[in-house]
């Protein structure tokens, strides 16, 4: 008889915040466009905030094994 095994599931929240913000040295007028966000291990209620994809990706290898980028 076969045995199925019950799928392991991990789940993410991730939150982008999108701001225009003027930087230094700007004109009037231009701005730059950023992102920064929060993510949330929803098993554990863990959270980390971030400015960078890979800070994530990096919160995100400890629950689940990605593969490295080429």
């Amino acid at each position: 008889m076969d045995r199925q095994t019950t799928p392991s599931i991990t789940s993410f929240v991730i939150r982008f915040v999108y701001a225009e913000s003027p930087a230094t040295g700007e004109l009037p007028g231009e701005s730059k466009h950023t992102y920064r966000g929060a993510i949330r291990h929803i098993q554990t209620d863990q959270e980390i905030a971030f400015v960078e994809w890979h800070e994530a990706l990096n919160f995100m290898r400890q629950f689940v094994p990605l593969e490295l980028e080429a």
